[in-house]
C-alpha cells in the first residue's frame, strides 16, 4: 500500500513538473511573438535606418525580454520589474531610431517616468496578490510626475523646468511631507477604530502555483 501511494505520488509529481515546463515553453513562445509582432510593426520605417543600428536594437530587445523571463521563472519582483522597464524602454529606442526626425526623444522623454510608474502597479499587484499603498502612491505620483513634465516639453508651460523648480521645489517638500504625515495618523486612525484589522504578511511572489 505504502509503496502504490509512494508511485502515486511521483507520478504526480512528474505531471507537475512536465506542466511546469510546458507553461514555461509557453510564456517563452507568448514574449517572442509579442516582440516579434512589436519589430514588426516598425519594418516600413526600419529600411530606412542602418543595418547595424537596426539589428543593435532588436538584440538589445531580446536581451531585455529574456531578463523578463527568467525573473518571472525566479520570481524575482525587483529583477522583474527592472528588466520589465528596459525591456519597454528598449522597444522604445526602436521607435525612436525607425522613426528619427519625426519623434524627438527631447520631447516625449518624461513618458520614461510614466511608464516606470505604470509598470509599478501591476509588479506591486503580482507580488502581494493585491493592491497596497507601498505600491500604488508610488505608482500614482510617478505617473502624475510624468504627465506633469509633458506640460514643460510641450510648451504649455512656458517656463523653462529647472526655473519652475528652482523656485516651487521648497513648496512640493512641504506638500510631500505634510501629505505623509496625514496619511501616516489616517492610517493610525484606521487601527484604532479596526483594532483586529492587520496587513496579512503574505509570502511575495510574482505568480503563485495556483496561478499556474
Amino acid at each position: 500500500m505504502c509503496c502504490q501511494e509512494g508511485a502515486f505520488c511521483v507520478k504526480i509529481k512528474v505531471m507537475a513538473k512536465d506542466n511546469r515546463k510546458f507553461q514555461n515553453i509557453l510564456l517563452a513562445l507568448g514574449l517572442f511573438l509579442f516582440l516579434a509582432g512589436i519589430v514588426m510593426a516598425f519594418l516600413p520605417p526600419v529600411v530606412q535606418m542602418e543595418t547595424y543600428h537596426f539589428a543593435l536594437n532588436c538584440a538589445l530587445v531580446l536581451i531585455t525580454a529574456a531578463l523578463v523571463y527568467f525573473s518571472i521563472l525566479s520570481q524575482n519582483a525587483v529583477v522583474f520589474y527592472i528588466s520589465v522597464n528596459l525591456c519597454l524602454l528598449s522597444l522604445g529606442l526602436l521607435f525612436l531610431n525607425a522613426r528619427l526626425g519625426v519623434v524627438q526623444f527631447k520631447q516625449y522623454w518624461p513618458i520614461v517616468v510614466i511608464v516606470f510608474g505604470i509598470t509599478l502597479l501591476p509588479v506591486g499587484r503580482f507580488h502581494y496578490k493585491k493592491f497596497r499603498t507601498l505600491y500604488v502612491i508610488p505608482s500614482a505620483a510617478l505617473t502624475v510626475l510624468g504627465a506633469f513634465f509633458f506640460l514643460f516639453t510641450f510648451k504649455i508651460i512656458n517656463m523653462k523646468m529647472r526655473v519652475f523648480f528652482s523656485y516651487f521645489m521648497p513648496f512640493i517638500l512641504i506638500a510631500g511631507g505634510i501629505s505623509l504625515i496625514i496619511m501616516y495618523y489616517v492610517r493610525q486612525s484606521a487601527k484604532d477604530k479596526f483594532p483586529t484589522m492587520q496587513e496579512e504578511d503574505d509570502e511575495p511572489s510574482l505568480f503563485s502555483e495556483d496561478d499556474c
